[in-house]
């Protein structure tokens, strides 16, 4: 099966990279976007080891995207201001943890209007 480059994931979701949203809020943009441009994934509550602040790396529920073999994170599901990031080895995600789960699809239009809609509560 093909893999995405990361020049390939930044070119999609380029106005959506600079953005921190809560988990929920990345996934339904990952799930817009990716059903616009017509390509097949599967939303998971998962657990992944992403963030190497420390020796001893603690697995953290995160929601991800699988897409083209590879994994897009859209940030622990408990966090806000995540990033929407692509994860380029696999071997951080446990399989064995995943849990399938239903996005609301939203068009490119309900996206926009839900990141203005959080732009401007983050700002008043």
């Amino acid at each position: 099966m093909e893999q995405i480059t990361a020049a390939q994931f930044d070119d999609l979701f380029a106005a959506y990279l600079p953005l921190r949203l809560s988990a929920f809020e990345n996934l339904k943009i990952v799930a817009g976007v990716l059903a616009a441009n017509g390509c097949e994934f599967e939303a998971y509550e998962i657990k992944a080891q992403l963030e190497s602040n420390s020796d001893t790396q603690a697995a953290q529920l995160i929601y991800g995207v699988k897409w083209l073999q590879q994994w897009i994170s859209c940030g622990r599901t408990n966090g806000y201001q995540q990033p929407i990031l692509l994860i380029e080895d696999a071997a951080l995600i446990e399989l064995a943890t995943a849990v399938k789960i239903t996005v609301p699809i939203l068009s490119l239009q309900q996206i926009s209007f839900m990141c203005v809609e959080t732009a401007h509560f983050d700002h008043c």
